[in-house]
């Protein structure tokens, strides 16, 4: 039978009722009387009891659990994503992005650095280079086309811009949060399960010199490839990752790898991995695919047009950005998020996309050109 607390005035009544049925002497049981208040004194005292074992074990279950387990709240992780690069024109020669170069959103104290070197080959007008923000947490999430400023110069770029949204920065994890991973980290227990396999990448994560999270494993799908192919060893398993941003790095997937797999500590022992005995895993980015988006919204008059148009716009960015790995994206729920979310539109209409976007397996959907005009 599951705990339940009394309050004062059930635990009041319930005395008085009993002593009613045990005696006659008494009969002023009224708001006042010295019996009700000789009654009222523990009642109160009672129900202070029943809060304070309904507190404990709100949160002694939990930490109990969780203690048990190892199962900590994850830390807040930074905001990363492409960030692209650009000459005036073609380059002559390579033009080389320093690890470390910091970009920014004008006006903003928050910078975002480069995670690897990179340069822009010769007859090329830009290079995309993943760069995650200089504080965790979702204070770093930017729309697409907002980091425009460099800090310092670099010798040949001309301008800088982030092609999609960086929404993927996320504030440390809360409790319901952590008891929704908990309760699929129980569901994998049994190692080897596709669950398992899943939940194993989107366990991966690359942390910086200080220690702060800059990029993880966001979303994960699996394929089986020998279901459609018998060509393919019955052993083969394709998992692709995604950080939610774009340009996955290959250190990423390199560590998502290390977890399914399993390997050594730094002290030389033994951390077992999440897939079956004899089974190959083969862990890749998953691809980019660019969603693009033009539509016609009617504006309430009562509105100023350029605010919704840029908030349905923004709107749009977020729903593909927070697409799963392989999830496929609905012309419906594009017009639905906009017409929902968005105050100020009374009706949408897309011609782009013409219909659903399949997406497979081994993409995953990011945000494009999206062009909105007002009825």
């Amino acid at each position: 039978m599951a705990f339940q607390i009394k309050d004062f005035a059930s635990i009041a009544a319930s005395m008085i009722n009993y002593m009613k049925s045990v005696t006659t002497k008494v009969t002023d049981f009224n708001q006042g009387s010295v019996v009700r208040t000789m009654l009222e004194a523990p009642a109160a005292e009672l129900e202070e009891l029943y809060l304070q074992m309904l507190i404990g074990l709100q949160e002694g279950i939990p930490v109990a659990t969780y203690n048990t387990f190892g199962f900590d709240l994850l830390p807040a992780a930074t905001a990363s994503g492409a960030v692209r690069f650009s000459t005036a024109t073609p380059a002559a020669s390579a033009i080389p992005i320093p690890l470390g170069t910091l970009v920014q959103v004008p006006g903003r104290t928050i910078t975002y650095a480069t995670q690897v070197d990179a340069s822009i080959a010769v007859g090329q007008t830009y290079v995309d280079v993943l760069c995650a923000a200089s504080v965790p947490g979702s204070q770093g999430n930017v729309s697409a086309a907002s980091i425009t400023q460099m800090v310092g110069a670099v010798a040949g770029i001309s301008s800088v811009s982030n092609p999609a949204p960086l929404v993927n920065g996320r504030d440390q994890e809360t409790e319901a949060d952590r008891l929704s991973r908990f309760r699929d980290y129980i569901r994998t227990l049994a190692r080897g399960t596709i669950s398992a396999v899943l939940y194993g990448a989107k366990t991966a994560q690359r942390k910086d010199a200080s220690g702060n999270v800059v990029e993880y494993v966001a979303g994960a799908a699996l394929d089986e490839p020998w279901l459609t192919n018998t060509a393919y060893p019955i052993g083969l398993v394709n998992v692709y990752v995604h950080n939610g941003a774009s340009a996955t790095s290959a250190a990423l997937v390199a560590e998502a790898q290390k977890i399914i797999d399993g390997y050594y500590d730094a002290d030389s022992n033994p951390v077992p991995g999440y897939k079956a005995a004899g089974v190959k895993v083969v862990v890749a980015a998953a691809t980019d695919q660019s969603i693009n988006v033009t539509g016609v919204v009617t504006v309430d008059p009562s509105f100023v047009s350029s605010t919704v148009l840029s908030d349905a716009t923004a709107a749009i960015q977020v729903y593909i950005q927070n697409l799963g790995v392989g999830a496929d994206v609905l012309k419906s729920e594009l017009i639905a998020i906009v017409k929902r979310d968005v105050p100020g539109v009374l009706n949408v209409v897309l011609s782009v996309p013409a219909a659903d976007v399949t997406v497979a397996s081994s993409a995953k959907a990011i945000a494009g050109t999206i062009t909105l005009t007002a009825a």
